[in-house]
């Protein structure tokens, strides 16, 4: 309970100012084209953009207002509010950009041979009778700046982590003369901010607030004063979309002021079925005995939104299909609360918002959601500081599934719940080829942005998608287990692509019979307490967890059988493919993703 009011504490410290604060600047030759806020107490903000004569590197522009005789922190940490292995700029008192590092301990250094950043200061205003002065600090820094100790932090395409704050003059005289002084989150009145620095630059057409859209929401929905709640509600086009085929070209999720915080994901469902069946309507718990049988096929995602997430633009050339004679009038909003507090009477609005053309573009997109299935047999050991999974769509639903000339995935949404720290989807090829698809070394759960792939990729028929997610459960001393509650786990990326396939659902978990096989040699070889007449629960909470046994179940995912969910948007295993055979992971020999850093380092 301790870490989920620390996580929780961690959200609502960033979305007191920085959450919904990314701003893409207007087009001038002398402004940045990116902005966050990164703490209000300091009026900190960072403007960026690519260097135009050095793709390999970016210029910041911090703006900071600090007190008279302390210095300014802005820090990339590994995650969150974590002090260990920061790499730290120190504007100082003195008006001199410094860089240091923490160790494990988060005791700051200054090194012997320090990188050097290139840096001016292009504004100083007094403020407050002169009490404080206002900066703009220019920096120009390259995304790996070659340390040969491999202490600085390398910007790639994920989630940096950014800590602003401020340093007392003592400590700040201190670090100048490297003797080691501790970075502490509260002494230094550090505040946390979550970013894509290095952002993909293809672009596409802006579709202004005004165009035609239509809100999908929840009506008044009172929030259950339990941890977990997934809310449906069963919506119906209007008949200005029916009469014809429509495209999505934008989706926003809307978020009632009042849920804040409390609202984890929302997504909206198209109902496949034909046109003349009545989908029953429906508005309360999606888990409720009461949830009519006909919302089961309600499963195409049409649109989605999560924590941390801004507007989704469609590219020119594709669109969500909506609408038309052809198609059913249904949807169903599905809506996750994650209310750790119990908190009563919240009345919650929030939704998503979908804007529409009837001028149809060149494809119908869709959005493909692969990884795991969300189900306790996909379960991670506590205590551990790294456990990875990975969840396989196959060369054979692919090959099944996927057009004729393939799919081509422009934007990325990555997923898990409370302890996922990493997650990446490859692809490999027919070939053998192993292609990165989307990586995020310092993932959070609370800024799960749908982020434009630096390139749209393309898959083909026979080619296996692996996504993997690494979760860090060390403040737990149970088993966090596969499922739908905040303290279960997930593992998932929501694909967008076009043109749109038949292949809605591309997951995984073991075989049952492997996994009764594993436990019944967890109880020979370490005596656990496993039976066939035991739940997977009980099973797992019977076997003492350590180091060892964690390692014997990670490999057991990475080596047995499984079970394939290759499924279209009706919730029905793909008729061209054959579910009943044995499948086996395709686990690359190297497991992570390798370092692509643009910097040419060049260790001497």
């Amino acid at each position: 309970m301790l870490s989920i009011r620390v996580l929780s504490i961690l959200f609502l410290i960033e979305i007191s100012f920085g959450g919904n604060f990314l701003r893409r600047q207007e087009n001038d030759e002398n402004q940045l084209r990116y902005m966050v806020g990164l703490a209000e107490v300091f009026q900190s903000t960072l403007q960026w953009d690519y260097d135009e004569n050095d793709e390999t590197q970016l210029i910041f522009h911090w703006n900071i207002t600090i007190p008279n005789s302390q210095s300014g922190l802005l820090a990339f940490s590994t995650h969150d509010l974590n002090t260990n292995q920061l790499d730290v700029i120190i504007f100082g008192s003195d008006e001199k950009l410094y860089n240091g590092y923490t160790d494990e301990n988060s005791l700051l250094n200054l090194p012997e041979n320090p990188v050097k950043l290139d840096y001016m200061i292009q504004n100083r205003v007094n403020v407050e009778n002169g009490k404080k002065k206002k900066y703009t600090i220019q920096i120009t820094r390259p995304f790996d700046t070659c340390d040969r100790q491999h202490r600085n932090y390398i910007i790639d395409y994920g989630t940096t982590h950014l800590l602003t704050g401020l340093m007392m003059n003592d400590d700040f005289q201190k670090f100048k003369q490297r003797k080691t002084i501790e970075v502490n989150v509260e002494r230094m009145k550090l505040v946390l901010q979550r970013v894509q620095l290095l952002k993909s630059q293809t672009s596409f057409t802006s579709i202004p607030d005004t165009e035609p859209h239509i809100d999908f929401l929840n009506q008044d929905v009172h929030i259950p004063n339990v941890e977990t709640t997934y809310w449906c509600t069963r919506f119906e086009l209007p008949r200005q979309i029916m009469a014809k085929p429509h495209h999505i070209i934008r989706f926003d999720g809307i978020v009632s002021p009042q849920s804040e915080g409390i609202v984890h994901h929302m997504e909206l469902f198209h109902c496949d079925v034909d046109p003349s069946m009545k989908i029953p309507a429906f508005n309360g718990i999606c888990t409720s005995e009461q949830k009519p049988m006909g919302l089961t096929p309600c499963r195409r995602v049409i649109g989605a939104w999560a924590m941390g997430a801004e507007n989704f633009t469609y590219p020119d050339e594709a669109g969500g299909l909506i609408g038309g004679s052809k198609s059913s009038r249904f949807l169903v909003l599905e809506v996750h609360f994650n209310n750790p507090y119990l908190k009563k009477g919240v009345i919650d609005q929030s939704g998503i918002r979908i804007y529409y053309t009837p001028t149809l573009r060149k494809y119908d997109a869709g959005i493909m959601e692969v990884g795991l299935e969300y189900n306790p047999k996909n379960s991670i050991p506590p205590g551990l500081p790294s456990f990875r999974i990975s969840g396989y769509c196959t060369g054979e639903c692919t090959k099944a599934t996927l057009p004729r000339k393939g799919i081509t995935v422009f934007a990325s949404q990555l997923h898990t719940h409370l302890t996922g720290i990493q997650a990446f989807t490859r692809l490999i090829k027919k070939s053998g080829e192993i292609v990165t698809l989307n990586v995020d070394r310092h993932y959070s759960p609370h800024f799960q942005e749908i982020r434009l792939l630096p390139k749209p990729l393309q898959i083909e028929r026979g080619d296996t998608i692996l996504h993997t997610c690494i979760y860090n459960t060390e403040s737990r001393s149970n088993m966090t287990f596969g499922g739908y509650g905040i303290n279960d786990e997930m593992c998932v990326n929501y694909m967008h692509y076009y043109p749109r396939s038949e292949l809605e659902l591309c997951k995984t978990s073991v075989r049952d019979d492997e996994l009764d096989q594993f436990f019944e040699t967890m109880k020979q070889y370490d005596l656990a307490k496993t039976s066939k007449d035991r739940t997977i629960y009980d099973n797992y909470h019977s076997i003492r967890w350590t180091p060892l046994t964690a390692a014997i179940l990670q490999t057991f995912y990475e080596l047995a059988p499984f079970h394939l969910s290759c499924n279209g948007s009706d919730g029905n295993y793909s008729p061209n493919f054959d579910w009943k055979r044995v499948y086996l992971p395709q686990e690359p020999e190297q497991r992570d993703v390798p370092l692509d850093t643009a910097s040419k380092c060049i260790d001497l």
